[in-house]
């Protein structure tokens, strides 16, 4: 008897695990077939019962975004989006849009330009807007999920003009455009 209990114990431990349920919200992040060893973990943001990892790779020059959400008393990936780093002036640096048994968005921005003072997103409750300092991450979550293209994500400096926004570019590249270039 306890060795049929042991062996049932063990089947179900190899089952979850391969399924890639973890004791701890980070190693089920880090539980992906693209994470190796260079990804470094640049941050931790919780809304709610999701957990978001951001992961940087400096050989690969990607950032990853990973959700995490508790089941039972283990944890699992549910979400994996990757963003390619670009140390652009402004830099997106996660996102992603979900539907599972509840929605969401996040959308991390770093910034790189000393003028830039705050940005703005576009959402149902309004316009959300946060302040930014220079090497500093913003992070913005709306309780549903939203393309991040579509939030009309605009920065702004100390005189309150606008001097970026985040959107399409002429070769339909998705990143943060100067005002001043589409006029």
């Amino acid at each position: 008897m306890k060795k049929t209990l042991l062996l049932i114990i063990v089947i179900v431990s190899v089952l979850l695990f391969l399924s890639g349920y973890r004791p701890t919200a980070l190693s089920a992040a880090k539980a992906n077939f693209f994470m190796t060893p260079e990804y470094k973990n640049v941050e931790k943001i919780q809304e709610g019962h999701d957990i978001f990892y951001l992961f940087k790779s400096d050989k690969k020059e990607i950032y990853q975004t990973v959700l995490v959400q508790k089941k039972v008393f283990l944890y699992k990936r549910v979400y994996a989006t990757g963003i390619s780093s670009t140390n652009a002036s402004l830099e997106t640096i996660g996102g992603m849009s979900y539907r599972l048994n509840h929605e969401g968005t996040l959308f991390v921005v770093l910034s790189h330009d000393e003028n830039a003072s705050y940005i703005t997103i576009n959402s149902k409750q309004g316009i959300i807007k946060k302040s930014i300092e220079h090497s500093k991450l913003v992070s913005f979550y709306i309780p549903y999920a939203q393309q991040i293209d579509l939030l009309e994500a605009v920065a702004y400096d100390k005189n309150d003009r606008p001097i970026y926004f985040y959107g399409y570019d002429d070769a339909d590249n998705l990143r943060w455009n100067l005002v001043d270039e589409k006029k």
